[in-house]
């Protein structure tokens, strides 16, 4: 089913928004489209469109219209930082963007406006060519905007919410509450499995550490939940898991490793309490998940990421142990500029998800590292080399970047600027200062062929943190 098309009853709930305090049904939200889209304007040309997004009706309408309308469409936190929302307009030109009605953007004309957004059109029009299966964009790297954008599929959105409907049996009786970003995969994910079964959907962007969130949770009778590890362990520091939450039935997690004993703490709880605990293990790439946990293997299983979602498969290369998924959710490919738009299927159906893992006898399957330079951090996945590139421009310094998740390590040549970092990881990234350490060496080592030697860095942590 194309969710997209938002074929259920007029007057079946769509979501709640705590912003407004408004309740939306899928009539209204299928009226709010309209009108987005003959703001819009519709011709035969397939076009790009930037959305950024907020928790909020109307950006679930922008991002509905784009898929209607047939236009890629780029999907961004509208929290990110202005500079790298400027390089994504620079490298990509979109043909139309909705943002926040505070925002504005050179060389575009506003048309519309509606409750909590605004629709920007390019002045001069963009001749380009477009690969007419190509439905939604989402950056690499969350954090940093990356240009480098994951190229996802009408076919791909549609399995993967079929897929995640299925395995954890969402019906039209549903109220998940929005923890986490639209544009983020998981978030994206979240908007998408329950769209697709006419679910009532809790909107907001309140923090999970504020009063508010858990007011709204209460007050609207919220029945899942979705976390990143850094969320299930401030619930399991602060105890929120062992408070009154009669309507909840499900909770979901993702985003990155939470560790075992963990897991099990969170399955303990939940089994207590008469909920469902998933955990799962999912990629951009894939368009979100790629495996799954049921709670039926808890806590035998905690270390694992499960068994390959429906309707996918995992196998392990025999030569270099990297987990092979495949499935129709996998990506068409990376664009990393405009030209690679109009590129078609270039994976076809095969994801090498650069993790390394093993499966036990009974078929589950468990990661054990990692290929590629990324780190995910409080559920956000960063990519290393960017953060180093931005601090090195912002700072003047030599700076290497490494560590694990939830655990970013920063090496500096100079202590002079140790403060300037400080400041760049919050305004820039968004990090607070818990989520990295940064230390001070006498000079950034290299090997042989002049790259960054960050095995001699790990180890001088090591030493630093024993």
């Amino acid at each position: 089913m194309s969710y997209w098309l938002l074929q259920h009853p007029e007057d079946q709930i769509f979501c709640v928004d705590q912003a407004t305090g408004r309740e939306w049904t899928y009539g209204a939200l299928r009226q709010k489209v309209y009108r987005l889209k003959k703001a819009i304007g519709r011709d035969d040309a397939k076009k790009l469109a930037l959305v950024l997004c907020r928790n909020a009706p109307d950006f679930v309408a922008a991002y509905v219209a784009a898929m209607q309308l047939r236009h890629a469409v780029i999907l961004l936190d509208a929290g990110l930082a202005q500079e790298f929302v400027e390089d994504i307009v620079k490298q990509y030109a979109p043909d139309w963007i909705f943002t926040p009605s505070t925002c504005r953007f050179s060389s575009y004309q506003l048309v519309a406006n509606t409750d909590a957004g605004s629709v920007f059109l390019r002045q001069v029009a963009r001749d380009r060519s477009i690969y007419t299966g190509l439905a939604v964009l989402l950056s690499t790297s969350g954090s940093t905007g990356s240009p480098k954008l994951v190229r996802l599929s009408y076919t791909a959105l549609a399995a993967n919410a079929a897929s995640i409907s299925d395995y954890l049996r969402l019906t039209r009786q549903e109220r998940p509450i929005t923890t986490l970003p639209m544009g983020y995969s998981y978030g994206l994910s979240v908007i998408n499995s329950h769209l697709m079964v006419g679910a009532a959907i809790l909107m907001t962007d309140r923090s999970l550490i504020q009063r508010e969130f858990w007011d709204f949770f209460r007050e609207q009778g919220a029945s899942s939940f979705a976390g990143v590890p850094y969320t299930y362990q401030m619930l399991l520091t602060t105890g929120v898991l062992q408070n009154d939450l009669p309507s909840l039935r499900t909770l979901t997690q993702a985003g990155g490793r939470l560790d075992p004993p963990r897991v099990e703490q969170v399955h303990a709880i939940a089994s207590k309490r008469g909920w469902r605990f998933f955990v799962m293990y999912g990629q951009t790439e894939a368009t979100a998940r790629i495996s799954y946990l049921s709670p039926d293997y808890l806590p035998l299983k905690a270390a694992s990421i499960g068994r390959a979602i429906p309707g996918g498969s995992l196998a392990i290369d025999a030569n270099t142990s990297e987990l092979i998924y495949r499935g129709p959710n996998v990506m068409l490919g990376y664009a990393e500029c405009e030209a690679d738009l109009a590129r078609g299927d270039e994976l076809m159906g095969e994801l090498r998800t650069g993790d390394l893992a093993h499966q036990d006898a009974d078929g589950f399957f468990y990661l054990t590292g990692r290929l590629k330079r990324f780190l995910k951090i409080f559920g956000q996945r960063f990519n290393l080399d960017e953060i180093e590139i931005v601090l090195r421009r912002k700072t003047g310094e030599s700076v290497a970047c490494f560590g694990r998740d939830d655990r970013l390590t920063i090496a500096l040549d100079s202590p002079l600027k140790k403060e300037a970092v400080a400041e760049i990881m919050r305004s820039t990234f968004h990090l607070h200062h818990t989520a990295y350490r940064v230390i001070c060496v006498e000079q950034i080592p290299h090997n042989a062929r002049g790259k960054v030697d960050y095995l001699v860095l790990s180890q001088h942590e090591s030493i630093r943190s024993s």
